[in-house]
């Protein structure tokens, strides 16, 4: 049976801490939130996430973006897929979903760069592809979620 030791908050060096994490011996304790709490905080983390490709949102969108993704967020039809429900990152923002709601509204003509590769490497903060834009194939948004994602940018059409 392994043996834990708390780590002192104070008199720890930076480079331990990070010797630590790189070899897999920092743990932290789990959360005990309630599912409506999770979701909440996903929601928040899904605006603060698609904060990051701010600059590529069309000009004619600008002042409703913000007011766009919020009404995102908190639609039914995406708030049951906000959180993932299995494995290692369960409770936490699926941003699988996000990626695709991203890739969607790329093509509606919302956001406007050269390629979906560009708002994915900004939304991860990456400079190469990574697990969620390799695996964001597999998780399509369903027809229903689409439909509204259109319902949705209509509505905000109307008031430019």
């Amino acid at each position: 049976m392994k043996k834990f030791e708390k780590v002192p908050v104070r008199g720890i060096t930076s480079k331990e801490l990070l010797a630590l994490w790189r070899e897999g011996k920092l743990y932290r304790e789990a959360e005990e939130l309630s599912e409506k709490e999770l979701l909440t905080r996903c929601q928040q983390e899904a605006l603060r996430y698609v904060a990051a490709i701010g600059e590529y949102v069309a000009p004619e969108w600008l002042p409703r973006i913000d007011g766009l993704w919020q009404e995102i967020v908190k639609d039914v039809a995406f708030t049951s897929g906000l959180m993932m429900q299995k494995g290692r990152d369960k409770g936490q923002l699926n941003r699988y979903l996000v990626t695709n709601i991203v890739s969607h509204m790329k093509e509606m003509g919302i956001y406007r760069c050269e390629s979906f590769l560009t708002l994915h490497k900004r939304l991860e903060g990456v400079t190469v592809k990574n697990r969620i834009y390799k695996a964001s194939i597999m998780y399509h948004l369903n027809g229903r979620q689409r439909m509204r994602l259109r319902e949705l940018k209509n509505s905000f059409d109307g008031q430019k």
